[in-house]
């Protein structure tokens, strides 16, 4: 049984290692579905633990920051499972993955603190390239908090001890911008200069190289050369579209925006401003939403368009509030913490001390038994004496006995008179109390029956709202059959008048052919026409607003539409927007069902507050992930309703993969992948 277990342990950690290898060399996809499925099967705890650490680097990619930190703190939580060394190590990278995501979304003092305990906890077990991987991410954290002097030395730091040279091209970078930020531009373009040249030997370090672009364009920004500061900007914004690095791309979004804006270039800053904002909303980054609130804020107050510059005022207030709101709670549980240790040192000092006076004590018994000892052949001489003295007063206490007695007689016949009086008092308060006990009975029972009543009319309220729901679908139902009906009608009609027709006369002709050979060219023309009738009435059928509209604009004006008439958040991601509303356009219909049939699910049964749509078009495939944060379901003890199998044989009918995620109080997880070609 053992030997069978570490067969089983052998094989998933080969399917473990197989999964990060995926991860890190361009199979995301494939990692991330096959890591939903082993993390339902697998029975180690310590694959499962890997799992969740993989997951959480793959949203941490995509910058899905609270997908990401969930998985992280999975992975903490089974670290246990985990041999000490690898234990440690997990830990560890599980802190740089809070802090990245912390610092993603503006709540640097956060990254900071985990970080730090990343630094700690490296150097405790020498692990020598975490360490430094930990002090680099800690001084980028110094850098956006201005403690520059602290960035320096630990940047210094990295550059000097440090044989990771993605950590030493960082430090080169960050660096270059700092001294950048000193006005020093002659010692920061050269370390900007051997940052570039490391980038252009690896054709793959493109987010290193945007980096670059960024630092060189501020350099040419402060020396007041602003069209080649525009055109570095604009490079390194290209960059980060094409690689999807979504936060830098937002950083140099919001330096071209302010170059606009002291231009007084407020169209353009408009513009840039307004893609900023909705990416940040999208990305979850507080940071550069609240910036972008505030410059939208003073472009409009330029503009003279106060009232859009009071909302805008408003939104950037909130969001500041929000941020500082967390951090100062933060800061009231550590004093917490710190006042509790407090306590306890200080009741562990007074124990202590009630111990030594205990000690003392018995010390000072053994004086005192001493002590007695002599005493005590005193006091029995001094008792001699006293014999004599309490036969004198032996009768002096006799008289003193006999009017205690008669006082003793007197009390009695006192406490008998007042136990008279009390049990009077006693009677005529249970004769006071029944009625009132009457009136109490009476009241509760009208209480209940009024409830009673009240239940009965909520239960009648609640019938009558569900049949009117009711009447309303089925008028819904009859409107959509009665349109249904109307457009077969009006197909029929086209059918029969043209197609019918065309079809007719070609019967016609083709009996005439042997003595009319020359109409078999009016044929070709005539079968021509019919095609392109057929043809046409095929694309009639599909709905008007998915042959008219961009399928992209359909998605989103159906999101604010949900989002107007419930509380759910909905969070989008397109990829590519111009490739995606390029696709067939019944190929578009078919996914606006499914969406719709999902967000109707979810409406209906989820009970949830967000949900996450992301649809990817890449390398002629189609991957489509929908997840939301509700109350889930048990796949193995739920059968597929209607609307899930139609979704099924939607898919099936492209030969696409349909893979459903769930469990109780975890969500749900939908991955569809199409293939575009055949």
């Amino acid at each position: 049984m053992a030997q069978k277990t570490m067969s089983i342990n052998k094989i998933e950690d080969q399917k473990v290692t197989e999964l990060f290898y995926n991860l890190n060399n361009g199979y995301d996809q494939k990692a991330y579905q096959d890591a939903h499925r082993l993390l339902h099967t697998s029975k180690s705890k310590k694959t499962i633990t890997n799992i969740n650490l993989l997951l959480a680097y793959y949203h941490n990619k995509y910058v899905s920051i609270d997908s990401s930190t969930y998985y992280t703190k999975q992975a903490l939580k089974g670290k246990e499972s985990v041999s000490d060394s690898l234990g440690i190590r997990l830990t560890i990278l599980s802190y740089q993955l809070l802090a990245i995501n912390n610092n993603n979304k503006g709540l640097y003092q956060e990254s900071k603190k985990w970080h730090i305990k990343g630094v700690e906890l490296s150097e405790k077990h020498n692990e020598t390239n975490l360490y430094f991987t930990h002090l680099h991410g800690l001084a980028s954290v110094y850098v956006t908090l201005n403690q520059t002097q602290e960035a320096l030395e630990l940047f210094e730091k990295c550059i000097k001890n440090s044989n990771d040279e993605d950590i030493i091209l960082g430090s080169y970078i960050n660096l270059g911008a700092i001294y950048s930020s000193l006005s020093k531009y002659e010692l920061s373009n050269s370390y900007l200069q051997k940052a570039k040249d490391i980038c252009e030997k690896d054709t793959y370090r493109k987010q290193a190289l945007a980096n670059v672009m960024i630092n060189i364009g501020d350099n040419y920004l402060s020396a007041g050369e602003t069209d080649k500061g525009i055109l570095a900007l604009n490079e390194a914004k290209k960059i980060s579209y094409q690689n999807r690095f979504q936060d830098l791309e937002l950083i140099v979004l919001g330096k071209i925006g302010k170059v606009f804006f002291n231009e007084k270039k407020d169209d353009e800053a408009l513009l840039v401003f307004s893609d900023a904002l909705i990416k940040a909303m999208t990305l979850g980054n507080l940071d550069i939403e609240m910036n972008s609130y505030l410059m939208l804020e003073k472009l409009s107050a330029r503009r003279d368009d106060y009232k859009s510059a009071y909302r805008y005022g408003k939104r950037f207030y909130e969001i500041k509030d929000s941020i500082a709101n967390s951090q100062a709670e933060k800061e009231i549980n550590n004093l917490e913490i710190k006042f509790k240790t407090l306590e306890k040192e200080k009741t562990i000092k007074l124990l202590k001390i009630e111990n030594l006076n205990k000690s003392l004590s018995i010390k000072n018994q053994n004086a005192d038994i001493e002590k007695y000892k002599l005493q005590k052949t005193i006091i029995a001489k001094q008792n001699e004496n006293q014999v004599l003295q309490l036969q004198n007063g032996v009768e002096k206490r006799k008289n003193e006995i006999t009017l205690l007695k008669e006082r003793e007689a007197l009390k009695a016949v006192e406490l008998d008179r007042e136990k008279t009086i009390k049990y009077i008092v006693l009677v005529a308060f249970f004769i006071l109390l029944v009625p009132i006990v009457g009136l109490l009975i009476n009241y509760y029972q009208k209480l209940q029956a009024q409830s009673l009543l009240n239940s009965k009319e909520k239960e009648i309220n609640e019938q009558q709202v569900i049949s009117l729901k009711k009447d309303q679908e089925l008028k819904l139902i009859k409107a959509s059959i009665r349109g249904q009906d109307q457009e077969r009608k009006k197909i029929a009609q086209e059918m029969h008048d043209s197609v019918g027709g065309n079809l007719a006369a070609m019967k016609l002709q083709f009996s005439q052919l042997s003595k009319h050979p020359e109409k078999l060219k009016l044929i070709y023309s005539q079968l021509d026409d019919t095609y392109e009738q057929v043809r046409n009435l095929s694309h009639n059928l599909l709905p008007k607003k998915i042959r008219e509209n961009d399928f992209v604009f359909l998605i989103k004006e159906y999101i604010n539409t949900v989002e107007e008439a419930s509380e759910i958040t909905f969070n989008v991601s397109f990829f590519d927007e111009f490739k995606i509303n390029a696709l067939n356009k019944i190929l578009q219909n078919e996914l606006f069902s499914v969406f719709q049939e999902l967000t109707t699910n979810t409406l209906k049964y989820a009970k949830a507050t967000t949900i996450d749509i992301q649809l990817d078009l890449l390398n002629e495939c189609l991957f489509f992930v929908y997840e939301d944060d509700g109350i889930g379901f048990d796949l193995s003890k739920t059968t597929l309703g209607i609307g899930l199998t139609n979704i099924k044989n939607r898919v099936d009918n492209y030969n696409g993969i349909l893979h459903i995620d769930s469990q109780p109080n975890r969500g749900t997880n939908i991955n569809i992948e199409i293939p575009l070609k055949a």
